[in-house]
């Protein structure tokens, strides 16, 4: 053999024992173009970026090996992220159900169903047009439209497929409450469904002459808001529905079981609400029964319950306030100045609770829809509203909010704690 070709063959020799020396170590500079498998492992680097730097800087023999461990291992890494990622969206849709379950648990929390059956009508071809009315967006009267619409898919009338709902809320604004009645009169809806003392008045204003039949909820005394129709719980013409008196006796006392040296209740309203007016008229005759005062402040809008409650709250021992849209609409207003001046807030109505008031015995308007409902389905099955006797929505339940009440200086009683349905430990103002 030549020198020549002896000396080739050691620098052959060289080479290959420099690149398993090079292989041994782990060299992170890669020394020639990526292979199709170092490609791949490239890839996956956010999985694997030890095994990836490590397979791309070997030999081509080795890189290809550490390449398809590095392929492997990625394949584990995807397939635990793709199982972590379905644990997390079965996490995020039990979180859901679980969300969804408790706002239905806060609704209608007695079980009350409109129909255990759908009625004949329901099922006769016909998409029914109903008409909603509403004075404004307060969470009882929203509850109440909820509970109307439930029940009336319970008996069988299910929106989008044979019902149609039109929605008018007013939005605070009163006068347009006649907008929206004569709206229904000229699209001749089957039923009108008042929500509240002012959408009863203003629906049947405007459609009295149409023969439109009309069942109401929510409403504090029929007999007073439309005296010359509704004469008796079976005189009432071609209108009927559910009454939702609040319980003003029980407030009084719950007022006097938080402070027993109690003399004076504040009761801010506006005068153009007749449920406020009858609420508070069955406040002043029951008073002297209990040795209370009611002192009174009066509110036209919304903006001006602040400066009222801040106008009497020297002269009060506790704020005692009811279902009056206009007041309720801006409770977060009363709450401050219960807090700031260290009176308890007594409400009428249970879904005041959550936004700050610390005591609150009332209705379940939810449930007020769905008996409403159950009348409605009647009337759209053939029934004459004029057939169906007004009924009183039976008490409801108490609610407190611990926050609001040690914000406002005192202690609900354990007694009243423990009879409350619900109860709350921050204050939550509603979403506008």
């Amino acid at each position: 053999m030549s020198k020549l070709s002896r000396k080739a063959i050691g620098l052959v020799l060289v080479a290959l024992m420099t690149a398993m020396a090079l292989a041994a170590c782990g060299d992170p500079t890669a020394t020639t173009a990526p292979a199709p498998a170092t490609t791949a492992a490239a890839t996956t680097v956010a999985a694997t970026t030890a095994a990836a730097t490590t397979a791309a800087a070997a030999t081509t023999a080795a890189a290809t090996t550490a390449a398809a461990a590095t392929t492997a291992s990625a394949t584990t890494a995807a397939a635990t992220t793709a199982s972590a990622a379905t644990t997390t969206a079965a996490a995020a849709a039990t979180t859901t159900a679980a969300a969804a379950a408790t706002t239905a648990a806060a609704l209608g929390t007695s079980g009350l169903k409109a129909c255990d059956t759908p009625v004949a009508a329901a099922s006769n071809g016909k998409t029914y047009k109903v008409g909603i009315s509403v004075q404004n967006t307060i969470p009882a009267l929203q509850n109440a439209i909820e509970g109307t619409k439930k029940g009336l898919e319970q008996c069988g009338f299910v929106e989008g497929k044979n019902v149609k709902y039109d929605i008018g809320n007013a939005l605070g604004d009163i006068p347009a409450l006649a907008t929206i009645g004569k709206k229904y009169a000229d699209d001749k809806v089957d039923l009108i469904i008042p929500v509240g003392t002012a959408a009863l008045t203003n629906m049947y204003t405007t459609n009295k002459d149409t023969g439109i039949p009309i069942i109401f909820n929510s409403v504090t005394d029929p007999y007073l808001a439309i005296p010359s129709v509704i004469k008796s719980p079976t005189d009432h013409g071609n209108v009927t529905g559910i009454q939702s008196f609040p319980p003003v006796e029980d407030g009084l006392k719950l007022i006097l079981q938080i402070n027993p040296n109690a003399k004076t209740i504040g009761f801010v309203y506006n005068p153009a609400e007749t449920n406020a007016v009858a609420t508070l008229k069955e406040a002043q005759a029951l008073a002297p029964k209990y040795n209370l005062t009611v002192v009174t402040a009066t509110v036209q809008n919304s903006g001006e319950v602040l400066t009222a409650s801040q106008s009497i709250v020297d002269k009060i021992d506790a704020f005692f306030s009811t279902t009056d849209v206009t007041v309720v609409n801006a409770l977060e207003s009363m709450v401050k100045v219960a807090v700031d001046n260290k009176k308890p807030l007594v409400g009428l109505d249970p879904a005041s609770a959550p936004r700050g008031a610390a005591v609150t015995v009332g209705l379940d308007y939810y449930d007020n829809g769905i008996l409403s409902a159950r009348m409605a389905a009647a009337v759209l099955d053939g029934k004459k509203a004029s057939d169906i006797a007004i009924e009183k929505q039976p008490k409801g339940p108490i609610a407190v909010n611990l926050k609001a009440a040690e914000q406002m200086g005192f202690k609900i009683p354990d007694a009243i704690v423990s009879a409350a349905s619900q109860k709350f430990t921050e204050i939550t103002p509603p979403k506008k």
